[in-house]
């Protein structure tokens, strides 16, 4: 869905395209929970003409296999999708998910919850309110979530802190958030770096932003998301990540 900041897209015509077969998931999440795995996490893309039946199965099959792992699967993008293929409105198709043994889903897609800055890194993706509403729903429906953000392209203080602040009101109203992960932006591969199609972009954040963001996350976010989940990672010699 044109987005310009993942280096593993690939085009559904491309020759590195593959698909996953529903037996080949439940093998592999097997195999991980033999080896000690307490959780299977399921993103991927967004294929053409999917039977929207596909999600659910897949979850349904994984839990009879692996009845005690955990399953962390569907961005709200893959929400979106699958509610869109299968008619049904974001409830219901949720719903649908959660009989199938969904646990948790991951709050990515989020990137910056501005949609100026949304339409420059990943234009034609969901939009904030769409975003937050599907957020919402699992929250309501007893789905918890991740919360993350994407910083360090082309976004600025006030972005960030808009973000933050989106982040704080829905979970003052559902308490579904189980953690916050700053993610920066890596830069070498993304599509809008390394073929410049976004103007001023950026080399992912520095040090100095990376800290201050942390830093203000623990004071927006610290009475209300508990687990502010961090790992720090040198790269190079001015630039710390953390995921």
């Amino acid at each position: 869905m044109n987005c310009g900041f993942c280096a593993f897209s690939r085009d559904f015509r491309s020759e590195e395209t593959y698909f996953l077969p529903i037996e080949e998931v439940v093998r592999r999440a097997k195999e991980a929970y033999h080896l000690g795995a307490t959780e299977v996490c399921i993103q991927g893309g967004l294929p053409p003409k999917l039977d929207w039946e596909f999600y659910p199965k897949l979850i349904r099959e994984i839990k009879k296999e692996v009845p005690n792992i955990h399953i962390h699967a569907l961005s709200p993008v893959e929400i979106w999708y699958g509610a869109h293929l299968s008619k049904l409105g974001y409830d219901e198709f949720l719903k649908i998910l959660k009989e199938a043994g969904l646990d948790t889903i991951p709050g990515t897609a989020a990137e910056i919850l501005d949609d100026e800055i949304r339409k420059l890194i990943s234009p034609g993706r969901i939009s904030t309110n769409e975003w937050v509403t599907i957020i919402k729903t699992a929250h309501k429906l007893g789905i918890p979530s991740t919360s993350t953000i994407m910083y360090g392209h082309v976004e600025n203080e006030i972005h960030r802190a808009k973000h933050l602040l989106i982040l704080r009101e829905i979970q003052k109203e559902t308490k579904g958030f189980t953690e916050f992960i700053p993610l920066s932006f890596v830069y070498e591969e993304a599509p809008m770096y390394k073929y410049k199609l976004v103007n001023n972009i950026k080399a992912g954040p520095t040090g100095e932003e990376i800290i201050a963001l942390y830093a203000t996350s623990r004071l927006v976010l610290n009475n209300y998301i508990k687990n502010l989940q961090v790992s720090w990672v040198k790269e190079g010699p001015n630039l710390l990540s953390f995921y």
